[in-house]
């Protein structure tokens, strides 16, 4: 059965025609635009050569890297400012990378997108520095946005042997002198340097996020700058389509020449040709479907 005979959120925010998306903003501080569409990261994920391991029936996505080496897991929680995503290693978990339920997902790409990059030979701290972000008196190792609602910040976490991370704290000050929590991020500092680096360099960036109704979180009210974009739904489409096709095609480990596959059982389907299996990767739920 089709999905798209659902009247679902699963099925993108234009595809089915009760709930059409009309129009786009541009929204900013891109940190209090809200999480957005996961598919922004699942998808391209997928693209690459991941595989699909989630569990028929539970709303979760557990995904694994073509060499099976990293697991990433989208967990949503009935709290946002819990960990929904978490990237790690599949076995000796040296490091780990956690994102609460509105850290915009392109955020969260910049990091899963560049895993497989060389390390970047630069000082992370100018590059916030370079984009308006200031650093704390007294505090070297942290960073505060340039409209104060977020703070980059380098902090020894708490065990046997001394080990740092990378957080992110993003929060709205409150009349009462308190603060409403968004968001936080934590990334293991023996996380790929790559990684880590295409996730700082997406939190700092100062252009705004495209967002449709619905996807900014209530509690940033009164503290965005939004305004209708000259982006279509359907040009949106067309970019995540190109953002697919433009990602590497990554494939699992070839086989070892001493150990061939071993022969299909008897009635066993013929295997896919090679035209199939240079097939890109096509995704389920778009973005937006024109009319």
């Amino acid at each position: 059965m089709s999905h798209e005979r659902f009247y679902s959120r699963v099925n993108g925010p234009t595809l089915h025609r009760v709930n059409t998306v009309r129009w786009l903003d541009e929204v900013s501080p891109r940190h209090l635009a809200g999480g957005g569409d996961p598919r922004h990261v699942t998808e391209h994920l997928l693209a690459s050569g991941w595989s699909n391991h989630s569990v028929p029936g539970f709303p979760h996505v557990l995904l694994e890297s073509p060499d099976h080496r990293l697991h990433l897991t989208l967990e949503p929680q009935p709290d946002a400012h819990s960990a929904w995503w978490r990237i790690h290693p599949a076995e000796n978990r040296m490091w780990s990378a956690q994102f609460g339920g509105h850290t915009p997902v392109e955020m969260i790409a910049g990091f899963t997108d560049a895993l497989d990059s060389p390390a970047p030979d630069t000082d992370l701290w100018h590059l916030p520095a370079s984009r308006g972000w200031s650093r704390l008196a007294g505090r070297e190792q942290a960073a505060l946005s340039p409209d104060e609602t977020a703070l980059l910040s380098q902090v020894s976490a708490i065990s046997e042997t001394p080990r740092w991370r990378w957080t992110v704290q993003v929060s709205v000050p409150l009349s009462d002198g308190q603060h409403r929590w968004i968001w936080n991020a934590s990334i293991d500092e023996t996380a790929p340097a790559a990684a880590l680096a295409g996730f700082v360099t997406a939190l700092t960036e100062p252009g705004p996020l495209l967002r449709d109704e619905g996807q900014t979180p209530a509690l940033t009210f009164g503290y965005l700058d939004s305004h209708r974009s000259v982006v279509t739904p359907e040009q949106h489409r067309r970019q995540h389509l190109q953002r697919l096709e433009a990602a590497p095609r990554t494939g699992p480990p070839h086989p070892s020449p001493s150990a061939p596959a071993p022969p299909l059982p008897r009635g066993s389907p013929a295997t896919r040709s090679t035209a199939d299996q240079a097939r890109p990767y096509a995704p389920s739920f778009p973005f937006h479907e024109g009319r």
